[in-house]
């Protein structure tokens, strides 16, 4: 069985998965770039795209005269601490939800399990 690393029916993010659905280039359209090739500033991939890409800069609006300029972005580190917290709070309530689901399905269900139990059991 040869190894996943050098499987050729597992493409890689440099591949198209199915290159029969995909017609060959023939040199004068647009292609749409691969994930290791930089995307292109000036032009969209596709003369029809109505959304942005996830590499274009948004537009942002135009301050009020009156508001303050705004604050510079927070260390990587702080933002990574911070993220990492509000995750291990959200795992602690889902994981004491699951808790109480599961407690509340077994209260519900032992008594018709210990009758059942003891139906099926035989005395002697």
């Amino acid at each position: 069985m040869p190894s996943r690393l050098n499987d050729p029916g597992i493409p890689t993010l440099t591949q198209r998965a199915e290159p029969t659905f995909h017609a060959p280039s023939t040199g004068g359209g647009v292609q749409a770039p691969v994930l290791t090739e930089l995307a292109d500033e000036a032009a969209q991939a596709y003369g029809d795209d109505a959304f942005p890409l996830l590499t274009d800069v948004a537009e942002s609006a135009e301050a009020p005269a009156g508001a303050p300029a705004s604050a510079a972005l927070p260390d990587a580190a702080v933002v990574s601490a911070r993220l990492q917290a509000e995750v291990e709070q959200l795992t602690r309530e889902a994981l004491a939800d699951a808790i109480e689901q599961i407690q509340a399905r077994m209260d519900a269900e032992l008594p018709g399990i210990v009758a059942r139990v003891l139906r099926d059991v035989r005395p002697g």
